[in-house]
């Protein structure tokens, strides 16, 4: 009656201003513009005006947009009002002054015990800031009733209340719950079912007997979906009218847990076999009956698997609505030969136009602002729909982070053939610090037993889509302060284009050679020959390491692009780096054994690096995968020009691949879902092509290592090793603790490093000289095994393990070390 009142209101309004003149009549719109909205949705108002824009103003269209404004029901009071837009008075302007009704200020729940208010909250559609309408408000109600039925509160009831608006013009809403008792199922019978077991009918329930692992909560919602699982069951086995003909229930209490018990007997009917004869297709132009035919995987003389039908019906009706006829009428119909007990399908189809993408719409995108949106899109208003570029979209944007969800809503629009997209999506924080503290020199009084990582990043920074990130780290040989930017989209296309910038200053070890006889390069004290260094397994004690400083600037450009495909996702990146690096010395007390730190100490160096990277990415999640795999490429040149210290070429490759081993639904919140992880990542530091030289020239910056924190976790020992070949494993069964939160991890890693001097043997930390990872053995793989907790929010990317280490020398399996080593990790990103 309100509304109704409101249209009648709202067309008075606009006679007695329009019948004092008729000059805007037949004149295109140029704008609409909105006076007196604070709470509404500013930006669901501009669409919806937006689809008058440019058109001409007629007595009809403007009864049309009344209509749609008033529909609404955001005001209480609506006055048009018309401008010229233009002194000539060409064209028109339409002003839409409001009075909005209160907005919701405050939602609060009363009550509540057995469920807690936030996810009470999250069933309700209306949140703060919402204009309130009290038919929505019913509508959460029963939304929040259906929250108690799922957890088995069969007496709950909901009301609602109001306080009186503000002088804000906000009022507060109030959910108040009885919860009443629980009810549980206590067994579940069957009777007429002469053909299937009541052993298989149980297990294709959801509701479930009360037991030592399951609560038996009763839903009602539940009951009827069993109903039809039934149903379905007997359908997938040719009993095309199998019915539940009742359900029977006996209700008892049990006093000492204040819960109801239910006992259930289904009662079916089966009623009897039939088999398919034929199926054929009516009223289909744009496709072939032979191409329509292809879908129908039934074959004549089967017994009739209904739910298999539907879904061949259905492949056929997403065929039609892939190519943008979703507007067309698909109806099965059924004749029946009794005697022979076979039916005939007829799929009788109406075919209609295209349907065009009259308007897209982003409705709770506070941040991101919409350009960032719409160009991860597909396709863009006037376009023929489709499903799968709709679905192309969707993993756009879940890919992008920037929203917990992300739901499509279609509507019709202003004319037969048009439909109006609306993405409602909720934003979640894009911003994130990341911090850690490691100790380490626990028992040596001159080492400084803490350090520590601190680093804030913004993946969609001033909501423009773009990276912005500074990482500190501290440590008591390593310091660093890294800032870095990169836009995801340059020129209107999927270029990105990044920038990094560094400064590092690291203290380090290296051999030392004071001591007779003395070498111009590579053979340290103590050895007083290359044969004995040889003998030793090149292994220097470490009272002959001395330390040394390096301090470097870095300035790093990088850009891609990439592009999606229905088998995954593809990038190419290119990038460019240039520094200055100085290493000092107390050349007073120390004199290196390597040349090339004692000819350029205290020099500023200069150094460049060019890399090139390609990629393609099929995994469902980017940050969380549970399927799928992802390869990359990736080549670095280090020393563009003969005057820098570092020469190499660097291959860095990368395979990953996940699998999803079980998915068995539990309760509503959680399933017990197994999902195995396998990563092999090889790389190489090599000549630089055309260089001259034999082996790779290279600073330990940018030597390779097992790290112990991510490879081969556990094996912290041999970090200080550099390598030139680096060959990594690990294979992880990964379970959910909180799905979207919290993960457990069991692991196995496998790694070998080759150096300078052969391949390293972590069981002495010498070496197998003269190898090269194709002479890898057993000796020389760092293994490890473990379990722990992963964090799979943007916010808190840690790891936590605790790793076992381990060697094999091909038949006995060994342990360095009795106790468990703790690791502490932070997600990488795929590269």
């Amino acid at each position: 009656m309100k509304r109704s009142f409101l249209a009648v209101a709202f067309a008075c309004a606009a006679l007695s201003l329009f019948a004092q003149t008729e000059w805007f009549w037949n004149k295109p719109i140029a704008g609409v513009q909105w006076v007196g909205v604070t709470h509404a949705d500013k930006k669901a108002l501009d669409a919806l005006a937006g689809q008058y824009v440019g058109k001409v103003f007629t007595q009809d269209l403007w009864t049309d947009l009344q209509g749609r404004v008033y529909e609404l029901d955001w005001f209480d009071t609506i006055d048009p009002q018309a401008f010229p837009a233009n002194d000539a008075k060409t064209e028109v302007v339409i002003k839409i002054v409001v009075k909005e009704k209160p907005a919701v200020g405050h939602i609060r729940v009363e009550g509540n015990s057995g469920i807690h208010a936030t996810d009470i909250l999250d069933a309700a559609k209306v949140k703060v800031g919402d204009i309130y309408n009290a038919q929505a408000a019913k509508l959460d109600e029963l939304a929040i009733k259906q929250l108690y039925l799922g957890k088995g509160y069969t007496e709950a009831t909901v009301t609602s209340t109001v306080s009186a608006p503000d002088s804000r013009g906000e009022l507060n809403l109030t959910f108040v719950v009885n919860e009443g008792s629980t009810v549980a199922v206590r067994s579940i019978r069957f009777t007429g079912n002469l053909s299937i077991s009541e052993k298989t009918l149980k297990a294709a329930l959801s509701l479930k007997e009360m037991g030592l692992f399951q609560d038996g909560s009763f839903q009602e919602s539940k009951l009827e979906d069993d109903k039809q699982k039934i149903i379905d069951l007997y359908r997938a086995r040719g009993f095309v009218d199998a019915a539940v003909k009742d359900v029977v229930r006996s209700y008892s209490k049990d006093p000492k847990k204040n819960r109801g018990l239910l006992d259930l007997t289904f009662v079916i009917s089966e009623g009897k076999i039939w088999t398919l004869d034929s199926v054929s297709f009516e009223g289909n132009k744009i496709f072939s009956t032979a191409r329509l035919a292809s879908f129908i995987s039934l074959k004549p003389g089967q017994p009739v698997n209904y739910g298999r039908l539907l879904a061949d019906k259905q492949r056929i009706d997403d065929l039609y609505y892939e190519n943008g006829y979703i507007f067309n009428t698909l109806d099965l119909v059924e004749k029946r030969d009794a005697d022979r007990g076979n039916i005939a399908y007829t799929i009788k189809i109406v075919e209609r136009d295209r349907a065009l993408i009259e308007s897209i719409t982003f409705k709770g995108n506070t941040k991101s602002k919409e350009k960032v949106l719409f160009r991860e899109l597909p396709f863009q208003v006037g376009d023929v729909f489709s499903k799968a570029k709709v679905v192309e979209g969707l993993r756009n944007l879940y890919n992008l982070q920037y929203f917990s969800s992300v739901e499509p809503d279609m509507k019709p629009g202003s004319a037969d053939g048009l439909m109006d997209l609306t993405f409602n999506v909720q934003e979640q924080s894009t911003a994130d610090i990341q911090f850690g503290v490691t100790l380490s020199g626990l028992g040596d009084p001159n080492a400084f037993p803490v350090s520590g990582l601190l680093k804030w990043s913004d993946k969609n920074f001033l909501g423009n889509g773009q990276n912005f990130s500074v990482a500190l780290n501290a440590a008591p040989d390593d310091q660093s302060l890294t800032f870095s930017f990169l836009d995801n989209w340059l020129l209107g296309r999927r270029l990105t284009g990044g920038i990094d910038l560094s400064f590092d200053h690291k203290t380090s070890t290296t051999p030392e050679d004071m001591l007779g006889p003395i070498f111009a390069d590579g053979v340290p004290d103590p050895y007083t020959s290359y044969e004995d260094y040889k003998s030793a397994n090149y292994v220097v004690p470490s009272a002959y390491l001395m330390p040394y400083t390096l301090l470097t600037f870095s300035l790093g450009f990088n850009t891609g692009y990439g592009w999606t495909m229905p088998n995954g996702n593809y990038g190419v990146g290119l990038g460019v780096s240039t520094g200055l690096t100085q290493t000092t010395y107390d050349a007073t007390l120390y004199r290196p054994a390597i040349e090339s730190i004692r000819t350029s100490t205290n020099e500023w160096l200069f150094g460049n690096k060019l890399s090139g990277r390609v990629y393609i990415n099929t995994l469902d999640n980017w940050v969380n995968p549970t399927k799928g795999y992802f390869a990359s490429e990736k080549l670095t040149f280090g020393g563009l020009f003969g005057f820098e210290p570092e020469h190499y070429l660097r291959s860095d490759t990368n395979l990953q691949a996940f699998l999803t081993l079980l998915n068995i639904p539990v309760i509503d919140a959680w399933s017990f879902k197994l999902v195995l992880g396998a990563h092999s990542g090889l790389q190489l530091l090599m000549p630089e092509p055309g260089s001259g030289l034999s082996t790779p020239v290279v600073t330990s910056m940018d030597s390779l290592h097992i790290d112990g924190t991510f490879n081969a976790r556990g094996w912290h020992s041999l970090y200080a090793v550099d390598g030139t070949q680096l060959w990594e494993n690990w294979l992880e069964l990964r379970m959910p603790v909180f799905e979207s939160v919290l993960w457990f991890d069991g692991f196995f890693d496998a790694a070998a490093l080759n150096t300078s001097y052969g391949l390293l043997r972590p069981d002495t930390s010498g070496y197998s000289a003269g190898k090269d990872l194709t002479g890898l053995s057993w000796d020389n793989l760092a293994l490890s095994a473990g379990f722990g907790f992963r964090f799979t929010i943007a916010q808190f990317p840690f790891r936590f393990y605790f790793a076992k280490r381990m060697l094999f020398d091909g038949k006995t399996l060994s342990y360095p070390s009795d106790s468990l080593d703790f690791v502490i990790s932070i997600s990488q990103a795929l590269q």
